[in-house]
């Protein structure tokens, strides 16, 4: 999806450009609220474009952002250039299982992940757990790591599966369109998906290509367990991003802040 086929997925991530600086703007304050302020030291995992990461380089953080697509990593690093951020903002074409080989211990004031990203790609929860346990290693203490976005499995059960079962769903970004087939296996929690990418021609669907991967997804307890495990402390679970509500069970996805012991 992010190697072999990212080209397919760099559309969506076109599209979504803009909406990148509203995260970013919801993001500067969830980590003013949390005690990280402008100047800080932030890494972001599986960044994509830059699509939040350019935007929060622009408000003064200092940004490292990596992913594992060296077309997306090249795409963040022309766009930083154009919106004048590529001395505060270092884009990395990285596998995020090895940063504890790239970056030195305790060096992050906050790492955040959001929109689904690395959780649960692996399909192993103990892979989960290495990747969490790396990222606290590269934290400083009393650093931050943020889920945000990440898709919740109760969430999953209550409107996707019970209510529509494994029914197509259409997205559209102005003239892509993106047609997802869902299969949820309840028994190992495994999401497993499809995206099929067509392009609008007047009245006509031109059909650009395919994907599939298979996601383990976890309750947000599920995932704030193995968070403890790997040696986090739970800040706080919102519902929103936006009003920072608290979490709503059946209503929310997964947007939780977590806290390196110092």
């Amino acid at each position: 999806m992010f190697v072999d086929k990212a080209h397919l997925f760099l559309l969506v991530l076109k599209h979504m450009y803009e909406s990148g600086v509203k995260d970013a703007e919801n993001l500067d304050r969830l980590l003013e609220k949390h005690g990280i302020r402008r100047g800080a030291e932030i890494l972001e995992l599986g960044c994509g474009i830059g699509r939040v990461a350019i935007p929060l380089a622009k408000k003064g953080y200092k940004v490292t952002c990596l992913d594992i697509s060296d077309m997306y990593i090249n795409e963040a690093r022309s766009r930083a250039r154009g919106e004048g951020v590529e001395e505060v903002l270092d884009a990395i074409v990285a596998d995020a299982w090895r940063i504890d080989e790239i970056f030195p211990e305790n060096r992050f004031d906050a790492v955040y992940m959001i929109w689904t990203t690395l959780i649960g790609y692996h399909k192993e929860k103990e892979k989960d757990l290495e990747l969490l346990k790396k990222i606290q290693r590269i934290t400083k203490p009393n650093g931050l790591l943020a889920i945000l976005r990440t898709v919740n499995r109760d969430l999953v059960l209550a409107r996707r599966i019970c209510e529509r079962g494994n029914i197509p769903v259409i997205s559209e970004w102005e003239d892509i369109l993106v047609i997802e087939r869902p299969e949820f296996d309840g028994v190992n929690s495994l999401l497993r998906n499809k995206w099929e990418y067509y392009k609008r021609e007047n009245r006509d669907l031109k059909f650009l290509g395919e994907h599939e991967f298979t996601l383990r997804i976890y309750s947000i307890n599920e995932l704030i367990d193995l968070a403890v495990e790997a040696g986090w402390r739970l800040e706080a679970a919102y519902h929103d991003l936006v009003e920072f509500k608290e979490y709503i069970p059946g209503r929310s996805g997964i947007n939780i802040v977590l806290r390196k012991p110092a």
